[in-house]
């Protein structure tokens, strides 16, 4: 007997899936290309605008997970340690050129995303 059901949804669930306050989330997908399996991960943010649900999502390939702690790391620390209002808030330093800092991974990074590329 067929399966008369085609309403079925094809799409796959996550092996993991982290949900914190605010409507932050995390969701981890396995994928097979070419014989191989690789992870993926879906960054996301709901939230109501006019009675409506929005979500913004974001995908990466997990290796890159190390790179994203640290630049939200560094984004904290910044704005913690200069309050909207401060001369370095405004994007210059004493000597007047925008700020931007270029920073190396430092070596814990490295060695995640060397290990990664070595299995």
């Amino acid at each position: 007997m067929s399966n008369t059901n085609t309403s079925t949804s094809t799409a796959k669930k996550p092996v993991f899936r982290k949900i914190l306050p605010g409507g932050i989330s995390a969701a981890v997908f396995e994928n097979t290309r070419d014989g191989r399996t690789y992870r993926s991960v879906n960054l996301q943010r709901s939230y109501r605008k006019n009675n409506e649900w929005n979500r913004m999502s974001m995908y990466l390939d997990h290796q890159h997970i190390p790179f994203i702690i640290e630049v939200l790391q560094g984004t904290w620390q910044f704005l913690n340690e200069h309050p909207i209002g401060s001369q370095q808030a405004q994007g210059s330093d004493d000597s007047g050129e925008d700020l931007e800092q270029v920073a190396e991974p430092d070596a814990n990074v490295e060695q995640a995303l060397e290990s990664e590329f070595d299995a």
